[in-house]
């Protein structure tokens, strides 16, 4: 008996594939992720590299379906204002069923079946009828298994937590992301090409990339996941005349409502300090970005700009613009190893505005050549979300865990480089 397995996410997944390979155990089963319905692209790669972890604890291939978006647009096209578990959910059904039929019949499969099943937010009826009626066009056999009922959900909810997957906060598509999530679904679909900021999915998915690569080498992980104030920045621009001024924003600089002109008041040392809204340049020798040490308790708009323009700064009225936010918001610190190895050393996750930060590649060559000595207990590697705005992530975890980090540095170039901050022990380990 060959089954496929159509998934939709890891935490359906993660009892669903459980109970399946109990109960069909002389059955060969492949699960096929197939879900070009997700969005963004980067919820799309959370959901995917998840379900990786999980099929890999239980030892079932995983195949990856196209991510065919723009046909799966067109397929639902005049449903858009459609609630859930309403028709555009049956046709996102029947659309992603019948590519998954497709697949099973091109490997043999006998039977398939769908982790949609699982989810409490589906309609396990509809579901059924669906998968179904398809079938019998295939010659393919649908298992309709209700593996919710006796403690099901609640043994999935366990098994999630269990392996600290990541759970969405919405159905998936976008229709959905608005429906669910309203104005907020704006910080869903922004995407910061090239860095990964504090809080974003880009962040997330680096961290769990990182899990499901160190965990392919039989490392030991633990993830926490914290509160924490963030700033985000959505657009800025610093002119003077009509001369654009290259620059950078200092975090937790308060938001501008339209366009600021404002003179020079007057210059102390390496600030030039403006007569209107609290406005500020700092002139520095480079203009790159550095993570905020501590957050200040001031707020007042404030530009990094590098000194060669400071006479042009000065020539004439500077005009300026400035959106951006301060709200709770969440991320997380990664340990790959145990607590009480002998040194922790702390890598951001983030990175800066300018997008300097850890290459991935990079980072999992270092945790593939010193996987003996995290298995021995001699050093532990921690991911750090959140490190760029006054060092969330090495705060939390020194205060989750009572121990000191070594930190390692933003820039690329020096990215298997100890900072100066913490114990020296763990330079020997670069």
């Amino acid at each position: 008996m060959k089954i496929l397995v159509h998934v939709c996410c890891a935490p359906d997944a993660v009892y669903f594939l459980q109970r399946l390979r109990e109960d069909f155990p002389q059955s060969e089963i492949t699960a096929f992720f197939y879900d070009p319905n997700i969005h963004p692209y980067e919820e799309y790669k959370l959901r995917l590299v998840e379900t990786k972890r999980v099929c890999q604890s239980l030892g079932i291939k995983l195949v990856e379906g196209e991510y065919d978006v723009e046909n799966w647009l067109r397929a639902v096209k005049g449903l858009e204002d459609e609630p859930e578990r309403g028709k555009r959910c049956e046709v996102c059904f029947d659309y992603r069923l019948s590519r998954s039929l497709e697949y099973a019949k091109s490997i043999g499969a006998s039977h398939y079946t769908t982790t949609l099943l699982m989810s409490p937010k589906k309609d396990f009826k509809v579901l059924s009828e669906v998968g179904s009626n398809l079938a019998k066009n295939f010659g393919i056999e649908f298992l309709a298994l209700d593996y919710r009922k006796g403690g099901g959900t609640q043994e999935m909810f366990r098994l999630s937590k269990a392996m600290e997957i990541y759970h969405q906060d919405y159905c998936g598509c976008i229709y959905g992301l608005f429906k669910q999530k309203k104005e907020k679904a704006m910080w869903d679909l922004v995407s910061f090409l090239g860095g990964r900021r504090p809080g974003s999915k880009e962040e997330r998915l680096f961290i769990k990339e990182l899990r499901f690569f160190a965990e392919g080498l039989g490392l030991k992980c633990k993830e926490w996941e914290f509160s924490f104030i963030n700033w985000k920045l959505l657009h800025a621009s610093v002119k003077v005349g009509e001369s654009h001024i290259p620059f950078l924003v200092q975090p937790f600089s308060r938001a501008i409502k339209g366009v600021l002109k404002a003179d020079v008041e007057e210059v102390i040392e390496n600030t030039i300090y403006y007569n209107k809204g609290g406005l500020k340049v700092l002139l520095v020798e480079e203009l790159k970005d550095r993570p905020l040490e501590e957050v200040s308790v001031l707020t007042d708009p404030t530009f990094l700009v590098s000194v060669d323009q400071k006479e042009k700064l000065l020539s004439g009225r500077i005009s300026v613009e400035l959106q951006a936010e301060i709200c709770w918001d969440t991320s997380s610190v990664l340990l790959i190893g145990d607590v009480e190895s002998e040194c922790v050393v702390g890598f951001p996750a983030d990175t800066l505005q300018d997008g300097s930060g850890i290459d991935f590649e990079q980072i999992c060559q270092f945790v593939e050549n010193r996987a003996l000595e995290i298995k021995e207990k001699r050093l532990s590697i921690a991911l750090l979300g959140a490190q760029s705005l006054g060092k969330a992530g090495s705060r939390f975890l020194k205060e989750r865990i009572k121990r000191d980090l070594t930190l390692v540095d933003y820039r690329s170039q020096n990215a298997l480089i100890p900072s100066k901050e913490g114990p020296s022990p763990a330079e020997s380990y670069f």
